[in-house]
């Protein structure tokens, strides 16, 4: 029997992504949760302003599938166009299929969805005189100094900001405390840190096995106050789920040889 059988996971991405999520999980086996975490700002004025006018030899760089989504809002029917006239480089498989979903043919993929990854890329693929980066608000610049530093013009796009829900979490909290959820999926170390935040006591965000997609979110959570029983080995929700399912299969090997 698959060891997510009848499980009952915690979804925490933005709403509007957790049917697809969701899907995953059902084929799993187990049943989904979904509890947004995360919400969405699109800065489509700087989205605009910052590609008005590309040079010829440049990339444009997307680093999830929430930069796809608000460029793709941003520019309308130029979307397209514009995208296809320059080279399109994508951080991850998810954010390479959001592309190819709106008509777009992505150059290369970073083989580990990180910074890290796409320096080494880089490093594999060629660079560009310039690349036109369009992220969070927030995040690291690890890729921006590394590819300034080899000579690249760097352009720095903030293309949306993302937020803490502010919705009633009385219901989610409640299903804590009886011990109703098993899992908790954290995709982010933003997301990590919002989900103690909507839930208010770190203690009892700690109740269901905390799944978390890299190091690097591993990192944050445990800051925020969690304690982490699985990563996922490589940056997806697949992954994730397989952590998940290798981690309840190990617990329950435990059980199963201490019992009289």
């Amino acid at each position: 029997m698959n060891s997510l059988t009848g499980k009952r996971i915690l979804l925490t991405r933005a709403a509007d992504q957790c049917e697809a999520i969701a899907e995953l999980i059902a084929q799993r086996g187990a049943k989904t949760l979904c509890f947004p975490c995360l919400a969405v700002q699109c800065l489509s004025e700087n989205i605009r302003h910052g590609l008005s006018a590309l040079p010829e030899n440049t990339a444009i760089l997307l680093s999830s599938v929430n930069g796809v989504s608000c460029a793709a809002k941003a520019l309308g029917d130029d979307f397209v166009p514009l995208f296809s006239r320059h080279q399109v480089i994508a951080v991850g498989s998810q954010t390479a299929a959001a592309l190819t979903e709106r008509g777009i043919s992505v150059a290369w993929i970073a083989s580990e969805a990180s910074q890290e990854g796409l320096i080494q890329g880089f490093a594999e693929h060629g660079l560009p005189a310039s690349v036109y980066f369009l992220r969070a608000e927030e995040g690291r610049d690890v890729l921006q100094q590394a590819l300034q530093n080899q000579g690249a013009e760097v352009h720095l796009i903030h293309a949306y900001r993302t937020i803490c829900p502010q919705g009633d979490a009385a219901d989610t909290a409640q299903a804590l405390e009886r011990g109703e959820i098993d899992a908790v999926l954290l995709g982010s170390s933003r997301t990590a840190r919002h989900y103690v935040q909507r839930i208010g006591n770190a203690q009892l965000a700690n109740r269901p096995a905390v799944v978390v997609i890299s190091a690097q979110v591993a990192a944050a959570a445990e800051g925020a106050g969690l304690s982490v029983q699985a990563v996922a080995k490589e940056a997806s929700f697949a992954a994730m789920l397989d952590a998940l399912a290798e981690y309840f299969e190990e617990t329950r090997s435990v059980t199963e040889e201490n019992r009289p």
